[in-house]
């Protein structure tokens, strides 16, 4: 199991385009930080109403985890490993095996892989967890029995911005979501007592009087008095 600081060290160096906050979230739903995870996935032929589609393994060691893969694979049945629940179908596109997928480093970097052309492909990160969950950008927004009635993309943690909000959130400002600028309001102007016809309003805010100092249009009729 890897504590959530050595998780972001090695997601930081060996899945570098994708924000770490992202693969965070989808190691924790995915295998809860294990890279010796095993999920094996029942046929839909074989499947059980109220029965979960998939079989979880633990192992505590390598050893152990081969061996679980090689009696899934002799019953031929697809399985997800590693951190990031890459599944065996991925496995020749990308030209590795499950052992090699043990490694943390290795799996991260598949799942960049994946994710990248998800993202690629659906244009939003809604859609790009969904396509990483189940290939497809719909599945993973719609909720599941077996999950209490959420979604993927909810168990992830995705939520989108709140547009209600008429300042945003501090993240969503870093992430360049286009809040426009207001602008503040001008102050009521002021009027020295010399100028009785009011022709040279100041503001009450000294510095937006600062451009006036330069060129002072109150210098003349001071000269001139």
């Amino acid at each position: 199991m890897l504590s959530t600081t050595a998780f972001l060290a090695v997601a930081m160096q060996c899945a570098a385009t994708v924000h770490p906050d992202t693969a965070l979230d989808v190691a924790r739903a995915e295998s809860g930080f294990n890279p010796l995870a095993i999920a094996e996935i029942i046929p839909r032929a074989e499947r059980r109403p109220g029965v979960n589609s998939v079989i979880s393994y633990l192992p505590t060691n390598r050893s152990d985890a081969v061996n679980i893969v090689r009696l899934i694979e002799a019953r031929k049945r697809r399985y997800s490993v590693g951190l990031m629940q890459i599944t065996s179908a991925n496995f020749s596109r990308f030209k590795v095996t499950a052992e090699n997928l043990f490694s943390p480093c290795t799996n991260l970097s598949i799942f960049e892989k994946i994710i990248t052309d998800c993202y690629q492909r659906g244009g939003s990160l809604k859609r790009a967890l969904s396509c990483y969950y189940s290939g497809n950008f719909n599945t993973g927004l719609r909720p599941e029995k077996a999950f209490r009635q959420t979604s993927y993309v909810q168990r992830i943690g995705y939520s989108p911005p709140d547009n209600g909000y008429r300042v945003p959130s501090t993240r969503e400002d870093r992430q360049g979501r286009g809040a426009v600028p207001v602008t503040p309001p001008p102050s009521s102007p002021v009027f020295e007592s010399w100028d009785v016809l009011r022709e040279y309003p100041r503001s009450e805010k000294p510095e937006e009087n600062l451009i006036e100092t330069k060129e002072n249009p109150h210098d003349d009729v001071q000269k001139s008095a």
